[in-house]
């Protein structure tokens, strides 16, 4: 496999990394992607005679649209849910923390996340019912049903 050398700049920062062709096609694929789409967007807009800047502007409208459409009830109820969300969290202990982001967060099996540690499948299944029961318990003592 051959390595590639690719820079990464984060505000006045840069780094160099070498990675392999195949986690360099990994990282940038849904990048790519994201701006072909933007692209294919940006000139369908521009057949029906907008041009490139007022396509950014209908963008920036389309994302206030999106979060402004909630009433203010709704972003209060959110946010106290996000803070009891939160300190649910913060309950666990680190290694069910990490267990609880990487399956319900990130949405990764079981048996990928036992790969990554190096752990049985079957003891994290176990573990993921007891963080479970555990938030489940914590959001009933805080009034909130599940």
């Amino acid at each position: 496999m051959s390595e590639k050398i690719i820079r990464i700049k984060s505000g006045n920062e840069e780094f160099t990394m070498n990675v392999t062709e195949e986690e360099y096609r990994n990282y940038y694929r849904p990048w790519w992607q994201m701006k072909k789409k933007e692209q294919r967007n940006r000139e369908a807009m521009e057949q029906n005679g907008y041009t490139e800047e007022s396509y950014e502007e209908w963008k920036e409208n389309d994302m206030r649209t999106e979060l402004f459409a909630e009433s203010m009830e709704e972003l209060a109820e959110k946010r106290m849910l996000l803070g009891v969300l939160q300190d649910a969290m913060d309950s666990l202990l680190t290694e069910e923390r990490e267990l609880a982001m990487k399956v319900f967060g990130e949405e990764m099996s079981i048996c990928e996340y036992a790969k990554t540690k190096g752990e049985n499948r079957r003891t994290l299944a176990f573990r993921k019912v007891k963080v479970l029961e555990k938030l489940r318990y914590f959001f009933r003592e805080h009034g909130i049903d599940v």
